[in-house]
């Protein structure tokens, strides 16, 4: 399947597959961070070899964007060819008989009046046969036009596909009478020629030769062949929206041709960047011995500039878990709980990937979930990419995905009307009528009892290929507060009962809390529009450093834990910490670990001293955290126990200072372990989460700042007795 792709890829930008491939290989080999991680270049190229289909699995998506954009270039090729062949054919078979009627009136006058052949009335003779067929042609495409106008409703409602049929109509009967008269004339005309020089006398009669009829069958023969290839293009083209934009799009070579650059350029970035991060999760495997060195030195780290994962997504125990219940379900709704940053979105859209080269993939559609939303307006917009999906998909049902889409831009008006009138010299009766209606608004229930049916088609349809329809509903916990997102979610689960369609969905922690802690007999939103939850959990320390592996090239293992600490295994986080700590090192100079660990922490203090949002209590609290407040010593537990006593022990203000408490006295924790001292067998202790010092309980604590503070206050008092560090004050009595 990959083959075939990157082989429709060669087409036109390389002649044969090896030596795409070879160029982007040695493109990622002349990478710095490889060139200088030591590892052996022949060695990582044959590796790249050997496990080529499995790189270029990894960026399924971007191949799957070229496809469709070689395929729609090809069929505007076609097109641009059947159209630029009917032109040649009309043109032609109006040259032939214009210049043959002409050679036959001034033979005709030549021959009876016994004068040579004039080349001026026979040039005059000619234009002026264009100019009249021509003229001809074009009030007919006017009459065409003015008649298909009043005819279609959509043409005069300005609807697209139908201004591209009206196009297409009034060109295309023209073209018809056009070519059928140019076909009779030329078997006309020719012969006549042929005559009046065979027997040296003027024409007796018309169409002396019996043979002409031939002439007229092979110009109607020629005349047909591009009408018949156009026949078959026209259900290829019909996925396309048919406007007059579009036809004249398919003229246009030049902006066909940079869309076609820009989706190669894609394709070949996102084939050359799998090619790298395969090499960095070689170059990691490759050192059998991990790197435990408290000396951090950068040559280059690329992978860190990328903002988004892209097309790598590292797998985790929720990937497995949401791939085993979709398996045994035909349809329903899964939620995906998890905090912000866990990476909910990207598994929903790694799990949604559609491949049109493999039937047993779902047809998915991931569609995010606006922060205001109007209910009408969300479901209208979700059923118009749904119609756009399944008339992409080439189903039975894309004639009625297109009827839906026009329903859903257009307000349909219908007239009617009726005139009579009568007169006798200045005296004059009439009368009229008319009738005109408007198309009402669908309301909220029929937009939703449309979609339903709509879906249980489509999803019955892909059912015979044993497929399943996926809907994801991405960014649910955007919306705040919690009882929005109910309400929304209450709107939704109208369509969640469509058999052999499955809806998977984003959710907060919080509003999935709530429903877990419904009271027993009574139903929350949730739980009565949830049949499965998959709890996606933050990254565990191995995870974290296959994450950063994937980015970084020969990160020590010291650094690792220092960002899986400080973001608390959150992969959006641990990807910003890492990026910040490879900012504050140079090529030239190497940095340790303590000079990294203070200017990571410095950078959280700061960050939390310039809080803006909040309560005023917040922002009060949050000011303690100012570099002129903690002193030059820098002392971060002794802040803790500072906020505490501004915060005073009761109320909504105490609650704040015990969770900016925490933060400050975990970010001293970080700083007390993460020391130039850290010895190899501490770090190798650590990194197993059953140790009491373990890292993982230090990005425990992190989660549970702000959620749990007097859980969060316990896990980091465990943690200091286990590396012998100064006890924390306990948390003051509620």
């Amino acid at each position: 399947m990959v083959r075939v792709l990157v082989r429709k890829y060669l087409i036109v930008s390389m002649p044969r597959e090896e030596e795409l491939f070879e160029e982007l290989l040695r493109d990622a080999l002349r990478e710095r961070e490889v060139q200088d991680s030591g590892v052996h270049e022949d060695y990582l190229r044959s590796a790249a070899e050997a496990e080529r289909a499995g790189i270029l699995s990894r960026v399924q998506g971007a191949a799957d964007l070229y496809d469709q954009a070689v395929s729609r270039t090809r069929l505007e090729v076609r097109l641009r060819r059947r159209l630029v062949a009917a032109g040649a054919v009309v043109l032609l078979m109006a040259l032939t008989m214009a210049g043959s009627s002409a050679w036959s009136d001034a033979l005709k006058d030549a021959l009876s009046h016994d004068r040579s052949v004039s080349i001026k009335s026979v040039a005059g003779g000619g234009l002026a046969g264009m100019l009249i067929l021509t003229l001809f042609a074009a009030a007919v495409a006017f009459v065409v036009w003015c008649v298909y106008y009043l005819l279609s409703a959509d043409a005069r409602a300005g609807v697209p596909a139908a201004k591209g049929r009206q196009l297409l109509v009034s060109a295309g009967i023209p073209y018809g009478l056009v070519t059928l008269l140019c076909s009779i004339l030329i078997g006309i005309y020719p012969t006549d020629v042929v005559w009046q020089l065979r027997h040296d006398r003027p024409l007796e009669e018309i169409g002396a030769l019996g043979w002409g009829q031939w002439f007229t069958l092979g110009a109607l023969a020629l005349a047909a062949l591009p009408p018949l290839s156009l026949r078959r293009l026209a259900s290829a083209a019909s996925r396309q929206s048919l406007s007059l934009a579009y036809l004249i799009a398919v003229l246009d070579t030049r902006e066909r041709k940079r869309a076609q650059e820009q989706v190669e350029a894609e394709l070949r970035e996102a084939v050359e960047q799998a090619l790298v991060n395969f090499m960095r999760e070689r170059i990691s495997d490759e050192r059998t011995e991990r790197d435990f060195s408290t000396a951090l030195t950068i040559t280059d780290a690329p992978g860190l500039r990328q903002l988004r994962a892209g097309h790598e997504h590292v797998p985790t125990r929720a990937d497995e878990q949401l791939a085993v219940l979709s398996k045994g379900m035909e349809g329903g709704s899964i939620a995906l709980s998890g905090p912000r940053g866990v990476g909910k979105s990207q598994l929903l859209r790694n799990f949604c990937k559609t491949d049109p080269k493999d039937p047993s993939r779902p047809l998915s559609l991931v569609e995010p979930v606006p922060v205001v939303f109007d209910r009408r307006e969300f479901m209208l917009h979700l059923f118009y990419k749904l119609c756009d999906l399944v008339i992409d998909a080439r189903l039975r049902t894309a004639q009625e995905a297109e009827r839906h889409k026009r329903s859903i831009r257009y307000l349909q008006t219908q007239s009617d009307e009726a005139a009579l009138s009568a007169g006798w010299r200045s005296w004059n009766l009439s009368t009229r009528k008319a009738t005109s209606l408007a198309e009402q608004p669908q309301t909220y229930p029929e937009i939703v009892d449309t979609l339903k049916r709509f879906l249980s088609r489509t999803a019955l349809e892909l059912d015979k290929d044993k497929r399943l329809l996926v809907i994801g509903i991405d960014e649910l916990d955007r919306i705040e507060p919690a009882a929005t997102a109910r309400t929304f979610l209450n709107e939704l689960k109208a369509v969640f009962d469509v058999p052999k369609c499955l809806f998977v969905l984003s959710v907060s922690d919080e509003a999935l809390r709530e429903a877990e802690l419904a009271p027993v007999g009574r139903r929350d939103a949730f739980d009565s529009a949830i049949d499965e939850v998959v709890r996606v959990e933050p990254l565990d320390q191995e995870t974290a450093e296959r994450l950063l592996g994937r980015r970084v090239v020969g990160l020590p293992v010291p650094f690792a834990a220092l960002f899986y600490s400080l973001s608390g295994g959150m992969p959006r986080d641990l990807l910003r910490t890492a990026r910040a700590a490879y900012s504050y090192v140079s090529t030239e100079q190497t940095r340790l670990l303590a000079d990294v660990t203070e200017k990571l922490v410095n950078r959280e203090v700061d960050r939390i001293a310039n809080t803006a949002g909040g309560s005023e209590e917040r922002a009060e609290l949050a000011q303690l955290f100012r570099r002129d407040a903690l002193g030059e010593d820098n002392r971060l537990d002794g802040l803790g126990d500072l906020i505490h006593r501004q915060a005073g022990a009761t109320g909504e203000r105490a609650r704040l200072g015990a969770t900016l408490a925490n933060r400050a006295f975990h970010l001293d924790t970080v700083q007390r372990i993460f020391t130039n001292a850290l010895a190899e067998e501490r770090i190798r202790e650590a990194s197993d989460p059953r140790h009491p010092r373990s890292f993982a309980a230090l990005a425990r604590a992190h989660r549970e700042i702000g959620t749990a503070d007097t859980l969060a206050r316990a896990t980091l008092q465990r943690v200091r007795t286990a590396w012998s560090l100064p006890a924390l004050p306990p948390m003051p009595p509620a």
